[in-house]
């Protein structure tokens, strides 16, 4: 399979992929408002989906490495958030009460076990077709389809739900979710996965990923995400109940320009990293997303908070070119796949187990303390920003740094 049939397949799935993730959010405002789930609820849904993706991310790469069937597994993770979807859409139509909350707990788990496949799968495919020199930028690309994703399925929902009933979206993104998994399966058969991820990875080699790069990539990655995942997961609660939008079309709209920046954001960052040194353009974007929720929280006109939240985005949910393009400068090429999962399953998610529950937390069961917590969160992104001068410098062909440097 070429380098653009690799692009194609893999940002298909990253559009259903991000758009199925980052909707999560949007059913949490869904049932703080209209089902009225406290807090501790709320924060429980999102701890069960994020430890699930984290918790079973190293076990993915693993087996990718091993079989080469990148493409398959992401088809079978795609599969899984799709069918997350259909309990989500079950739980919120048929039950209330603890019933709810069971359904919605297996819904986050099912949703969040599919969301542990495709960064860590489909950046090893981009890191194996292209070479270091644009890799930046075809992850940024492919970044920027999942952004698309990400922005278009919180204003779908109203307007699908202008021919459908209740919550009957959810099942139309599912189905969507299905048909993109058998056409990357379906696709990638044509030539092969193991062309794609090179030869397999013998198991005593997966030790070579333990690099100090890797290591120290992976807990910036993990303090980042606990902090934006903790703002962006609750940025729709927040909206909904502090702001008066309540679940609606103006609720939907905003979601959607917020995450319409990275579509921008993920191909420029994407570009800097192949130009510029690539631990400076990860505290950049960090920086510019503390600045900017700080900001928001500070004005009150609406258009200017729209504009303010649109930076945000586009600092903020830049993650994928940003963290995997520097993962590929540590470790060799072989087992990326599990290298992925290090820094995205066991740092980027592992951050967002911890983050919305922290936030959760911190609001004592009281939206209105929501603002406060995400000024916490916020300088907890500006120390991140500081720890990437702790990145060492790859100093070695093919960027591996070892450990006891």
């Amino acid at each position: 399979m070429g380098r653009l049939s690799s692009l194609a397949f893999t940002s298909l799935a990253h559009f259903i992929n991000d758009g199925s993730v980052f909707f999560v959010p949007f059913i949490a405002a869904i049932l703080a408002a209209q089902k009225g789930v406290s807090p501790l609820g709320i924060s429980l849904m999102f701890f069960v989906f994020y430890a699930s993706s984290s918790a079973l991310s190293l076990y993915v790469g693993r087996v990718a490495d091993r079989s080469g069937r990148a493409f398959f597994m992401i088809g079978l993770g795609l599969a899984l958030l799709s069918t997350g979807m259909v309990v989500f859409y079950l739980s919120l139509t048929y039950t209330e009460g603890p019933s709810l909350i069971l359904l919605i707990m297996l819904a986050a788990f099912i949703a969040g076990f599919g969301s542990a496949f495709y960064h860590p799968l489909g950046a090893s495919v981009l890191q194996s077709a292209y070479l270091k020199k644009s890799r930046g930028l075809a992850l940024g690309i492919n970044g920027s389809l999942g952004s698309v994703g990400r922005a278009l399925y919180p204003s779908l929902f109203f307007v699908i739900g202008a021919y459908l009933t209740g919550y009957s979206p959810i099942v139309f993104f599912a189905v969507v979710g299905f048909l993109a998994a058998t056409i990357v399966t379906a696709g990638s058969k044509s030539d092969g996965d193991e062309k794609l991820m090179g030869n397999r990875v013998p198991q005593r080699e997966g030790r070579s990923i333990m690099t100090k790069g890797i290591v120290t990539l992976t807990l910036i990655a993990f303090l980042r995400s606990l902090a934006t995942q903790g703002i962006s997961s609750w940025i729709p609660t927040y909206l909904s109940t502090q702001k008066g939008l309540g679940v609606s079309n103006t609720l939907g709209l905003t979601l959607t320009a917020m995450y319409a920046s990275a579509i921008v954001g993920q191909p420029v960052f994407g570009l800097l990293m192949d130009r510029f040194d690539k631990r400076a353009v990860l505290g950049l974007s960090s920086v510019g997303s503390a600045l900017s929720v700080l900001a928001y929280l500070s004005v009150s006109n609406p258009i200017v908070g729209l504009g303010v939240l649109f930076i945000f985005g586009f600092f903020t949910f830049s993650a994928f070119p940003l963290l995997l393009a520097l993962t590929s400068d540590y470790v060799p090429r072989g087992p990326s796949s599990l290298a992925n999962a290090l820094v995205w399953g066991i740092g980027s998610t592992a951050g967002g187990v911890v983050g919305p529950p922290l936030v959760g937390a911190m609001t004592l069961n009281d939206y209105a303390r929501l603002g406060f917590s995400f000024e916490a969160m916020a300088a907890l992104v500006l120390i991140s920003a500081v720890a990437t001068t702790l990145v060492p410098k790859a100093s070695k062909p093919n960027g591996a740094t070892p450990l006891a440097a």
